[in-house]
């Protein structure tokens, strides 16, 4: 395991808002510099001011998980600019329509694939490269309650997050060898932008009965990233107030 110098460095994408924005306040806090990857630059910006006003070592980077040669330029200037990459939240994501199986357009399934895996596989190929060379490094990937379990009218997105879990086991295999790290984090319902439609009904299979806030699930984020979790690897750590006990 590397040693835990003052200075560390972290990556967390879909940091404009929600979880993403969560999780680089709460690796400020601790002290930690962190870039801020977003397709959405006013909100990146937003974000971005906040968390400087907060004394925070911050710096915003544009970029899109849907183009790799964006996703690796990011992770360069990170290194460029920092000198190394202690850990990563790949936590962009979408959530595509809810319809049926057989009302999806082919088009919303591949973009929804395009973000929520191919993206997390984008920015995983980046960081992987530059943790290899530096000898060390954790990789953490939003999954969700869904990517153990199931729900209607949302398939392609379940489809994502499952494949997200097997991503990073296969990751987790590869890499421990090597100092790196890879796990997932699989919030529940979570008070977000994408969760303006939760029904009453889904909240009552929350043993819990209530919404995560966003710091609550950005606190576990950074808690697999931190050296207190240093023999966790391959492992998918939910926080779903409970719904997948049931």
């Amino acid at each position: 395991m590397p040693p835990d110098p003052p200075g560390r460095v972290a990556l967390v994408t879909g940091a404009a808002s929600g979880i993403g924005r969560a999780a680089a306040a709460a690796f400020v806090d601790e002290g930690t510099a962190v870039a801020l990857l977003d397709v959405d630059a006013a909100a990146l910006g937003t974000t971005c001011a906040l968390l400087a006003g907060r004394g925070g070592r911050v710096m915003a980077l544009p970029a899109d998980v849907r183009d790799l040669t964006s996703v690796e330029a990011a992770v360069d200037t990170v290194v460029q600019h920092w000198g190394r990459l202690d850990a990563a939240f790949n936590n962009a994501g979408v959530p595509g329509p809810y319809v049926s199986l057989d009302e999806y357009e082919e088009k919303d399934f591949h973009d929804l694939i395009d973000v929520d895996l191919v993206g997390v596989w984008r920015c995983m190929r980046a960081e992987i490269r530059q943790m290899r060379r530096q000898g060390f490094g954790v990789i953490v990937n939003t999954s969700s309650m869904l990517g153990s379990a199931a729900m209607p009218a949302n398939g392609p997105y379940v489809a994502a997050k499952h494949a997200v879990e097997g991503l990073t086991r296969a990751a987790a295999l590869e890499l421990g060898g090597a100092g790196i790290r890879v796990n997932a984090l699989a919030p529940g319902v979570t008070r977000t932008g994408m969760t303006s439609a939760v029904s009453d009904d889904l909240l009552r299979d929350v043993p819990m009965h209530r919404i995560a806030e966003p710091e609550e699930i950005a606190a576990a984020a950074v808690w697999l990233c931190s050296p207190a979790a240093s023999y966790v690897n391959g492992a998918v750590l939910v926080a779903d107030g409970g719904w997948l006990a049931g």
